[in-house]
């Protein structure tokens, strides 16, 4: 996936400076010295480095995370947005009274600013946060979430064949009800709250009281719909678990989330840090306007095998990071006119995250239903 910083459970809110989680799923610093007027475990830049003109927030007592990113972005769960940008915090389930923030991208209350060519930008009760826009006539579209939480962290990834993935679930703690008589074999899936056994510990690189994805490799690759190739291995996240303790080569696991069935065989991956890019939406480009002479790829996979896209399904397409292509990149959906006309244009999608030679985007704007197998050039 994208970036990798530390290990930490999207599930729970990040907890006011200085308290911790509320299940402690981490102990707070105990290397305190002062900075300046506060105290804090960590060595914060001096805000005269930040770059001219940049946001600074100076972290209060009983800020989180969680909630900053919503007084900034509208969106709570974009906190790792903030995260990624403040690297000398490395631990994002404590905070302290004092150090500074530094605030990148645009804001909910750049959002809020109306004026000739500007925007207003309301965040909404819904539960997945989403933004509604007040446009001015002459304004542009407003700054936005691509997606959400479930949309990078309960579909997966298309990335090389033999990915190394060495933690395996084993069984289900719940030896009395779910083993077959007389064998060995054990029915059913697991959900949130039951307990399972993992073959694999700290040697394998598990850490008791860190949270992981359950992923799914898929038995069969990916081809390409055109081409035939091989493109790769779609893995798909089933669910997360939290190591309760972890000896060498074993551990015990509790199911927090469960997006889809979690079943025996199943392997874990540590969870990154992956911040919801904040777009505007372009415009799509008009059936005058000439191709981009950008990167060109295909539609691979969809979610839920889906035949028939429209707005809001997600995507594979074997475009990534080598190709220039990253978390928020807008690409123009096609296809090849079959008489030999123009191109006709589909629609447009957006990138949520990208490996090196794929990504996974959600499909933002439609002209006709879209179908794997179409084809993508990044947006000029």
């Amino acid at each position: 996936m994208v970036r990798v910083r530390c290990v930490v459970s999207i599930l729970l809110i990040v907890a006011a400076a200085p308290l911790a989680y509320a299940n402690e799923s981490s102990r707070p610093p105990t290397n305190l010295h002062k900075v300046g007027d506060h105290w804090t475990p960590y060595n914060p830049p001096d805000p005269s480095t930040f770059p001219a003109g940049a946001k600074v927030h100076t972290i209060e007592k009983g800020d989180t995370l969680w909630d900053l990113a919503n007084k900034f972005y509208g969106n709570p769960y974009l906190w790792p947005q903030l995260w990624e940008q403040n690297t000398y915090i490395t631990d994002a389930h404590w905070i302290y009274p004092g150090d500074p923030l530094l605030v990148q991208g645009e804001t909910a209350a750049d959002a809020t600013a109306v004026g000739e060519g500007e925007f207003a930008m309301t965040p909404q009760g819904g539960e997945d946060g989403d933004l509604t826009a007040s446009v001015s006539e002459t304004a542009g579209p407003a700054p936005r979430p691509l997606g959400k939480e479930s949309d990078i962290y309960c579909f997966g990834y298309l990335a090389t064949e033999d990915e190394n993935l060495p933690n395996t679930i084993r069984m289900f703690e719940d030896v009395e009800t779910r083993f077959v008589e007389g064998s060995k074999e054990q029915l059913g899936s697991m959900t949130n709250g039951d307990m399972l056994y993992i073959d694999g510990g700290t040697a394998t690189g598990l850490a008791a009281g860190e949270t992981y994805l359950v992923v799914m490799p898929w038995p069969s690759v990916v081809y390409h719909p055109v081409t035939g190739e091989r493109v790769g291995r779609h893995y798909d996240f089933r669910g997360q678990v939290k190591i309760l303790c972890a000896s060498e080569y074993e551990a015990t696991a509790i199911v927090v989330q469960s997006c889809k069935d979690i079943h025996i065989g199943d392997k874990l991956k540590p969870l990154p840090q992956i911040p919801i890019p904040i777009v505007r939406d372009p415009d799509m480009p008009t059936l005058c306007d000439p191709p981009s002479e950008k990167a060109q790829g295909h539609i691979v996979n969809a979610k839920d095998f889906a035949f028939a896209l429209g707005e809001g399904a997600v995507v594979e397409i074997n475009l990534g990071r080598d190709d220039m292509v990253e978390p928020g990149t807008f690409l123009t959906i096609y296809r090849d006119n079959p008489h030999g006309g123009p191109r006709i244009l589909l629609g447009e999608l957006g990138v949520l995250t990208a490996e090196a030679k794929t990504a996974t985007a959600m499909i933002t704007q439609m002209r006709y239903s879209m179908q794997i197998g179409d084809r993508v050039e990044v947006t000029r």
